[in-house]
């Protein structure tokens, strides 16, 4: 029973706090999904919603831009998308034109659009249980800080950074 749990840790929670880590970071140094993506836009007469996709397909035959992978459509701020996290096509309308944009990412970007949840159905359930398997460890370990004789500077300093924790938050808002 204990190999099999920790090859699971090893081999699959293990990358993903890593890649938690190193995107977590990344966006609170200001990254970006888009930084340092190839991004290009096209502005085209206004489409309406039931011809976005055959317009968009269409368009990028015409335009000998290459289809991406996965080209089951989907809705995302009311823009049609179409792609992976690496390489996106989406076609926005405003007003009465619409706007065709292909994002080309580069690691750093796939990694961004992994942790927002936007990279795979595969992806997103591995993210969910990793929140939850990382909140699971962090309450065992509260319990297993019931055990130690110096519960009371255990459980100080856990008041403490709820407390600190809770200031930041409220002057966040």
């Amino acid at each position: 029973m204990g190999a099999p749990f920790s090859y699971t840790h090893q081999y699959v929670f293990l990358p993903m706090a890593l890649l938690f880590v190193i995107s977590g970071l990344a966006f609170f140094l200001g990254v970006k999904s888009e930084s340092g993506a190839e991004i290009k836009k096209w502005q085209v007469p206004f489409v309406s919603a039931k011809q976005e996709l055959d317009f968009l397909l269409n368009f990028l035959k015409q335009n000998k831009i290459p289809l991406p992978s996965k080209i089951e459509p989907r809705k995302r701020r009311e823009a049609l998308i179409i792609g992976t996290a690496g390489y996106e096509i989406n076609l926005s309308s405003q007003g009465n034109t619409s706007t065709i944009t292909s994002i080309k990412r580069n690691f750093l970007g796939v990694l961004m659009q992994i942790h927002k949840g936007r990279a795979g159905k595969a992806l997103v359930v591995l993210g969910f249980a990793f929140g939850v398997f990382l909140c699971l460890f962090y309450a065992s370990g509260l319990l297993m800080a019931l055990k130690y004789k110096n519960l009371k500077g255990i459980a100080t300093a856990f008041i403490l950074g709820c407390v600190v924790l809770a200031l930041l938050i409220v002057e966040s808002l």
